[in-house]
């Protein structure tokens, strides 16, 4: 199907330790926005680095709930995660959010999590600015198409902020399991401060161990041989590798859901963040 790019209102607000806002009209179904950061001179793009520099966590909001927060670098990794294996991956003056994913492997399922704006009432997006050394101005692009559609099926990333003051074995079970329309499509965990990084990484499932033991090598083969590749920083446990939606960790009855991570280096990661992609709408059978 064709989309089409539109100019949005520019990012308000821009100052050093300032939150910018902008307002997506709600119109159409949107499938992504694109933020334009350009220096004073309104033409010069910053780099991805400079990106990075001058914007820190972007929170967006359906009628004041919250479907999305990550920080900018986050937000660009994830970009090249699913999009370095096709070279798809950063271009300087630009930060893109996907609603629509594009890497799932039908059109229907990647139309399936657009959002529709139908039933929106406001739909925000904030920014916080770290800098404007060189940041001066932010343009919005929204990709959408005229479909008119309720919100349906869609795709959230949550930020879960996590700390472990040394090394080994670190049990997580905090990260939420009670919205039963919901299911886990992947997690990304930063590797805080911690140089050596993480050895392995277990999931489990109602007691039950979903991706054992995986060490950063396996798992490597195993998002390489499906389309992923692992950034900087991260290590990414990827239950739809199959680039379809049949591997996801619905939540509906989920009651066991941990994570054991093996942080393998003398520095401990201290302060760092697990982010989830999570996919919210899902039919679920009634109860009888």
């Amino acid at each position: 199907m064709f989309t089409q790019i539109q100019k949005q209102a520019n990012m308000q607000g821009i100052a050093a330790s300032a939150v910018a806002t902008t307002k997506i009209p709600s119109a159409g179904t949107l499938y992504a926005l694109y933020f334009r950061c350009l220096a004073a001179d309104g033409v010069t793009s910053l780099t991805v680095a400079q990106i990075k520099a001058a914007i820190g966590n972007i929170i967006i909001r359906i009628d004041g709930e919250q479907i999305m927060e990550a920080t900018a670098t986050f937000f660009l990794a994830l970009q090249k995660y699913y999009g370095d294996s096709i070279v798809a991956g950063n271009v300087n003056g630009v930060l893109p959010i996907y609603f629509a994913q594009p890497t799932f492997a039908t059109f229907p399922e990647r139309s399936l999590f657009a959002i529709g704006m139908k039933n929106i009432g406001a739909f925000t997006v904030d920014m916080n600015i770290l800098s404007t050394a060189v940041l001066s101005s932010i343009q919005v692009f929204a990709e959408v198409t005229a479909e008119s559609r309720n919100v349906g099926q869609h795709v959230r990333i949550y930020k879960h902020p996590q700390t472990f003051a040394t090394t080994g074995d670190q049990e997580i079970n905090s990260l939420p399991k009670s919205e039963i329309t919901a299911a886990y499509k992947a997690l990304h965990i930063e590797t805080g401060s911690d140089t050596g990084g993480i050895d392995r990484v277990t999931v489990k499932v109602g007691g039950n161990a979903v991706f054992d033991q995986v060490d950063s090598v396996l798992n490597g083969v195993l998002l390489s041989r499906d389309m992923r590749t692992t950034q900087s920083g991260f290590y990414h446990v990827d239950f739809c590798r199959s680039r379809d939606l049949t591997g996801m960790i619905p939540m509906a009855g989920l009651q066991d859901w941990r994570q054991i991570i093996t942080w393998n280096s003398a520095a401990a990661p201290s302060n760092y963040n697990i982010y989830s992609e999570q996919i919210w709408g899902l039919n679920v059978a009634a109860s009888k």
